[in-house]
C-alpha cells in the first residue's frame, strides 16, 4: 500500500507545485485581474477581465499607476500588487488574484499547428522557448513516412525549410500561431 501512495503523494505535489508558480505575463498581451479585501466600492475600479501589458511591460492600476508586471508570473505580479496598496497605505489587506494570456476580455491560448506526416497532427500549445523540434516530438514525430529534413516552418507570409536531423535547426525558437509541416518522404533516394 505504502509502495502506492507515496509516487501519487510524489505527483500531487509536483501538480500543486506548478500550478503555484503561475503563468508568465508578457508584454504586450493580456491579463484579468480580481482583487479580494477592498472596500466594494473600489473593487469595480480594480477588478478587470481584461487589463492590456503595454508594450513596455505596464499596467495603470488606480491609485498606484503604472507598475511594471512584464517578465514576472502572475503570482509574483499578484504579490507586488498587494505589497504596493500596503505600502502606499491604500489598502491594508489586498488579495489579487492574475490571469495571463487575456486579449480584448477573451482568454487566448497561444498554439502552433503541425501538420504533415506526424502521428498527431493538429494544434499543440505554444508557450515562450519552445522549439521546433520540440513541437514535432509534440505531435508524435514524424511517421514512418514523414522527412524531417525538410520541415517546413511557416511564419506569416514568409516559410523556410528546416532538417531537424542538425542540432542548428532543431533548436529554432517558434513563436506563437506558426505552422510546421512535416512532408512526405522523396521517392529519389538522392534527396
Amino acid at each position: 500500500m505504502k509502495n502506492r501512495i507515496i509516487p501519487l503523494l510524489l505527483l500531487v505535489l509536483l501538480t500543486l507545485g506548478s500550478s503555484a508558480i503561475g503563468q508568465t505575463i508578457l508584454a504586450g498581451r493580456g491579463i484579468s485581474i480580481s482583487v479580494q479585501g477592498v472596500p466594494p466600492e473600489e473593487k469595480g475600479r480594480i477588478d478587470s477581465a481584461a487589463v492590456s501589458v503595454s508594450e513596455a511591460g505596464t499596467i495603470r492600476m488606480p491609485f498606484l499607476g503604472e507598475v511594471h508586471v512584464a517578465g514576472m508570473t502572475t503570482n509574483a505580479a499578484a504579490a507586488k500588487l498587494e505589497a504596493a496598496y500596503r505600502n502606499a497605505g491604500i489598502y491594508s489587506t489586498p488579495t489579487f488574484q492574475i490571469s495571463a494570456t487575456v486579449a480584448g476580455g477573451v482568454v487566448r491560448n497561444d498554439f502552433v499547428t503541425i501538420s504533415g506526416f506526424v502521428r498527431a497532427a493538429g494544434p499543440k500549445p505554444w508557450t515562450p522557448g519552445l522549439t521546433l523540434y520540440q513541437a514535432v516530438a509534440a505531435a508524435g514525430g514524424a511517421s514512418e513516412f514523414g522527412d524531417v529534413k525538410r520541415t517546413l516552418l511557416m511564419r506569416g507570409k514568409l516559410s523556410r525549410t528546416y532538417n531537424l536531423n542538425n542540432l542548428q535547426d532543431r533548436n529554432i525558437e517558434l513563436q506563437a500561431d506558426d505552422t510546421i509541416e512535416v512532408p512526405e518522404k522523396s521517392l529519389n533516394p538522392f534527396r
